[in-house]
């Protein structure tokens, strides 16, 4: 495996997400924490898109 290459596991995380959960979730970076992040990222997609339906559902 290269230097360059992340493990498998680390894959989905980006630099940034690593140093987040380094330095903010230091020795606490749990499940819960992650999921509470995806689940507020998914929510204000979801509304972020319906949104942007609205105004072609009213046309």
């Amino acid at each position: 495996m290269s230097p360059q290459r992340r493990p498998q596991a680390r894959e989905l995380l980006t630099r940034q997400s690593e140093r987040i959960l380094a330095t903010r979730y230091a020795g606490q970076v749990r499940a819960v924490v992650i999921e509470r992040a995806l689940r507020r990222m998914a929510e204000a997609d979801e509304r972020r898109q319906r949104k942007a339906m609205r105004p072609a559902e009213a046309s």
